[in-house]
């Protein structure tokens, strides 16, 4: 099993959860109709936003403009859309769980896919992890990746230099398939103090 990340954390996965969520999904449902990303993603975050946000009342454009509603959203699109776009079998389930722990909420996704694949995912993530400035490398990225956004590791940097999440990535092989699994701890108070 080979890993990428930043993951500091692991205490808070050990914690027993509030809430749980599991869904499967196919990666040829997304890619056909791409919004759905969109729609998952912003349900998740509202479904998640009460937890974080209890006084708010649910139709208040506080609800509805939370920055934790909106960046979990935006973290949970970013893993949804890499998981639709790196797995080889549009078919094959992309396995989702949802963990809401105190004041962390956990997102873990996982998708089947091919070597050709976990070759640029790879290559995009040693890069992206090794990197010691983000800001500086997400411009780079924008300079540079104009005629292929969608394989440019923009979406990831994006995440981890703007939202207070760490994100681990593992990549596990079985036979001629690998297994992508990308675990992200968002804080709803910010990063944890050392």
């Amino acid at each position: 099993m080979r890993k990428y990340g930043n993951f500091q954390s692991a205490n808070n996965i050990n914690q027993e959860p509030d809430s749980k969520i599991q869904i499967h999904l196919k990666p040829v449902d997304l890619m056909r109709y791409w919004r759905r990303i969109g729609i998952m993603s912003d349900f998740i975050g509202y479904f998640y936003g009460f937890s974080f946000l209890p006084n708010v009342p649910t139709e208040s454009m506080d609800m509805k403009n939370s920055d934790i509603v909106n960046s979990i959203s935006t973290v949970f699109n970013e893993l949804l859309e890499n998981a639709a776009k790196y797995s080889y079998d549009k078919k094959a389930d992309i396995e989702i769980s949802l963990i809401h722990r105190g004041k962390t909420f956990e997102m873990l996704v996982r998708n089947k896919t091919n070597e050709s694949n976990v070759t640029a995912y790879e290559a995009s993530l040693k890069e992206i992890f090794s990197a010691k400035d983000l800001e500086r490398l997400y411009i780079e990225k924008l300079e540079t990746n104009e005629d292929d956004p969608h394989h440019s590791g923009i979406g990831l940097i994006m995440v981890l230099k703007d939202y207070p999440v760490e994100m681990e990535v593992s990549f596990e092989s079985e036979g001629e398939d690998t297994f992508i699994t990308s675990r992200v701890i968002y804080f709803t108070n910010g990063f944890p103090q050392s």
